[in-house]
């Protein structure tokens, strides 16, 4: 996409192509994705099933790609199948953006099914350690920006 930053451009996608079901990514267990999950974001996620509003998934990617999309328009809160639609909807358009060819199972993770979320956590989690992170990432503050937020 033309309007990607240059310093990211063609990173994501080349990064990642290598990231097979049987890369080590995959063998990364729920408690270690959860703690993950809580330490970098400053959540407190009980469960991977909890990741299926998709709001958790586009705060990792604007944590490793800043600017490839808005939290702005992320319902933190999400609760129906119509925010958590949009919510995908905003991580698919900054995944474009960022060039990032993954597909993103929205129909299964959606249902909110263990071993679907957990499988996207691990790629995910193996997406952002390829990923240098900006200094300075505020999660909560972040997270202020979202739909419905209580940060």
């Amino acid at each position: 996409v033309a309007d990607a930053p240059a310093a990211w451009q063609g990173v994501c996608s080349s990064t990642m192509k290598s990231v097979g079901m049987m890369d080590r990514a995959y063998f990364v267990g729920r408690r270690e994705i959860l703690e993950w999950l809580n330490a970098t974001l400053e959540t407190d996620l009980q469960r991977v099933e909890d990741t299926c509003t998709g709001a958790v998934a586009c705060q990792i990617l604007d944590r490793a790609v800043p600017g490839a999309l808005s939290m702005s328009k992320v319902h933190w809160t999400a609760r129906h199948e119509h925010e958590m639609l949009a919510n995908y909807k905003v991580l698919q358009e900054g995944f474009a953006r960022a060039r990032v060819t993954k597909p993103v199972p929205v129909a299964r993770l959606v249902r909110g099914k263990y071993q679907d979320n957990l499988e996207f956590m691990q790629w995910l989690k193996a997406f952002s350690d390829a990923h240098a992170v900006v200094d300075g990432y505020d999660a909560v503050e972040a997270r202020r920006r979202c739909k419905g937020a209580r940060a």
